[in-house]
């Protein structure tokens, strides 16, 4: 005799949305917010609201979710859906991708968090010894 699988809930609906995305990843590891609270730090009324698109996660709460769950950021942040036309644009997806604030993406580069914002603004254009390390990120996006 074969045993069909037989779930108690309904199935959900496709919402491929951040809080879509995260409460799937969440139920596929048969989380509870509380147990996904308790791996991240982060508390069950912030998993909440953020599974219901009543905020947006920060990159460093992006990175623990993702460490959590087994799934990219760029995945949790629905980061593919981001403009690359320009230069800027593609800078701040690449950024995101990686689960960096400004502040840490400025450390990262040695360079201000004011200097990620004006990049990512396409207000300045990154020097020669910047795009050296930029390159490595934005190859992410290919």
């Amino acid at each position: 005799m074969i045993k069909k699988n037989v779930s108690l809930s309904p199935p959900l609906p496709e919402d491929d949305t951040p809080g879509g995305r995260l409460r799937r990843a969440r139920l596929d590891k048969n989380l509870l917010l509380v147990d996904l609270s308790a791996r991240t730090g982060i508390s069950v009324v912030s998993l909440r609201n953020a599974e219901q698109n009543k905020t947006t996660v920060t990159p460093p709460n992006l990175r623990k979710l993702s460490k959590a769950l087994g799934v990219s950021i760029a995945f949790l942040g629905c980061f593919e859906d981001l403009p690359e036309e320009t230069l800027g644009q593609r800078i701040k997806k690449a950024r995101l991708y990686h689960g960096y604030t400004k502040k840490e993406f400025g450390k990262l580069m040695g360079v201000s968090s004011r200097m990620i914002w004006g990049w990512e603004k396409d207000e300045y254009l990154p020097s020669e010894k910047h795009t050296e390390i930029l390159d490595s990120f934005l190859a992410s996006l290919c």
